[in-house]
């Protein structure tokens, strides 16, 4: 029987174009799925539809797309757990998989949105205890709310709990430069100029702009107090220039459970609060867009 070149036109593996085959079928025992294969005749591995999606080798899952919206609507980890009645490690797997297919999404959002205008500030949080805080800088498009980009880094505590936090935990060094950079880079890699940039008036943000980015405009206000509502993100006074980027902060701090105001669920591992934190952001420009809430593959 002559042997027909798959559709996809190149190796997923090695991209070479043209070497791709099918080469028979199995049935996936998960939901008795027929799965195509294929063979690649220059680097000789075989592969299917399902080698690459974000679900690969995940058992049950029918638990995907409920998993991924109970993620993203205040719902603890061991909350998902409890409520599906299934091992923390089946949800923990889940984010961990989910998280890189998010970072895809948002590569793509930034590679389609008009970047031209740009609010960027920084929210704050802890790993385990208040002696070890987090930042999480954030950028967002003030026209529709959609996240850009974001990263997760470690400072060193402030005031009062500077003395017990060096006596428990010795000296913490602030990544707080660093993953601004880190988030602002990812804006960069699609446009280097004539962006406007606006932020709260941190000292730090007009050298890293004048660092990265050759020709740009930043406008600085000052901040405000925040109100009773809004997690304390939304502003309590007049007008706020930089609604848009606060309105989106008090969103996450409301459906990441983890990141709530007076809460006890805390952040054990950075990298698992990172993977929420795209899956969030996965979620929250889905529903911008008005597409369907589903965990998707982007291959």
């Amino acid at each position: 029987m002559k042997e027909r070149v798959d559709v996809l036109g190149e190796c997923l593996i090695c991209k070479a174009r043209g070497t791709v085959i099918r080469r028979g079928f199995f049935e996936r025992k998960s939901d008795r799925k027929i799965i195509q294969k294929y063979y690649c005749k220059k680097c000789r591995k075989f592969f299917s539809q399902q080698t690459f999606s974000y679900d690969y080798r995940l058992r049950k899952r029918y638990l995907n797309q409920t998993v991924f919206k109970l993620i993203c609507k205040g719902v603890s980890q061991r909350g998902i757990a409890q409520i599906l009645n299934i091992k923390q490690t089946t949800v923990a797997v889940r984010i961990k998989k989910y998280g890189f297919k998010a970072r895809e999404h948002l590569e793509k959002t930034r590679r389609t949105e008009d970047l031209s205008e740009v609010f960027f500030d920084e929210m704050e949080t802890f790993e385990h205890s208040k002696c070890k805080p987090l930042t999480i800088p954030l950028a967002v498009n003030p026209k529709n709310r959609k996240i850009l980009s974001l990263s997760v880094g470690k400072i060193p505590p402030k005031k009062k709990l500077t003395a017990i936090a060096l006596k428990k935990y010795g000296i913490r060094k602030s990544e707080k430069k660093k993953k601004i950079k880190e988030m602002l880079m990812y804006i960069r890699r699609y446009r280097d100029k004539n962006i406007l940039f606006s932020s709260d008036q941190a000292t730090c943000y007009p050298n890293i702009l004048k660092e990265l980015f050759s020709k740009y405009e930043h406008f600085a206000f000052k901040g405000k107090r925040g109100c009773i509502v809004g997690q304390g993100e939304l502003k309590a006074s007049g007008r706020d220039p930089l609604f848009a980027l606060n309105h989106s902060c008090a969103m996450i701090r409301d459906n990441v459970k983890r990141l709530s105001r007076r809460t006890w669920c805390t952040t054990k591992r950075i990298h698992m609060l990172e993977h929420i934190l795209y899956i969030y952001a996965y979620f929250h420009n889905l529903v911008i867009d008005k597409a369907p809430l589903l965990m998707k593959n982007l291959i």
